[in-house]
């Protein structure tokens, strides 16, 4: 059975083998030096007991091949078009001690019909997840479950994977970070992918600015919201903004 296949079925797909050693091991050193310093979010959904690391376009480094990676954005373009977005995209951190998060589904901030797949996102596994040090939690098939209806705690179901494999899942499955009982941090990068036209969790393009959208490539730019939605949606006066900051002095 392919991606696809497991995507529609279960609501997420476990992908192994994406990265290699090297490309690993840059991404965790880079990742520790995002962290360095960082402190603790200050809020029970976030993690009182997790550092999160946001605007990262202008600053990604070896993480920059995690977000283009062709075999997740092909699976990401199936999924909701050739033309999308980045939602929420940061660094995570679940440090030892870090209670199960609140499940939840992250296309409930849009008020849509929940058979509409408006995003499909990924978590990169920068260590290994495991059920003690609070491997994401899944509820399969909960991607298809009416609005009203909540997982119970014996749905929910760690998604334990080695560093380097990547979770795609849908915006409708619920789910949450797991429990961290373990003496080490989990780290991961999450990174959301919404459709064109819906405004994003996260203002990637007021976060990086016009300058810093002028330093990373192309594709980097449409992923960070640049791309227009559709012949007259997104322009920037009157102009495709991609043609608009590439030409304009």
């Amino acid at each position: 059975m392919g991606h696809g296949e497991d995507l529609e079925r279960d609501g997420f797909v476990i992908l192994d083998g994406l990265l290699a050693a090297a490309e690993l091991a840059a991404a965790r050193e880079h990742a520790d030096g995002l962290l360095d310093g960082v402190g603790w979010s200050d809020n029970d959904f976030d993690g009182r007991r997790t550092r999160r690391v946001y605007s990262l376009l202008g600053r990604l480094g070896p993480l920059e091949p995690l977000l283009l990676h062709p075999v997740v954005r092909a699976i990401v373009t199936e999924r909701i078009g050739p033309v999308h977005q980045f939602g929420m995209l940061f660094l995570s951190a679940v440090d030892p001690g870090q209670g199960a998060q609140q499940p939840h589904f992250d296309a409930g901030v849009y008020p849509l019909p929940r058979k509409v797949e408006a995003e499909t996102n990924v978590i990169w596994a920068l260590d290994d997840f495991t059920a003690d040090n609070g491997a994401t939690l899944v509820a399969p098939g909960s991607h298809r479950w009416p609005a009203a209806r909540h997982p119970a705690a014996d749905e929910l179901v760690p998604v334990v994977m080695p560093a380097g494999h990547a979770l795609v899942y849908s915006g409708r499955l619920w789910h949450a970070a797991g429990h961290n009982r373990s003496r080490a941090t989990r780290r991961a990068l999450i990174c959301e992918h919404v459709l064109p036209w819906l405004r994003p969790a996260d203002n990637h393009i007021l976060a990086t600015g016009v300058e810093g959208l002028r330093t990373i490539g192309p594709q980097l730019r449409r992923l960070a919201g640049v791309a227009m939605a559709s012949e007259y949606l997104g322009l920037v006066a009157g102009r495709d903004p991609e043609l608009w900051l590439t030409e304009r002095p």
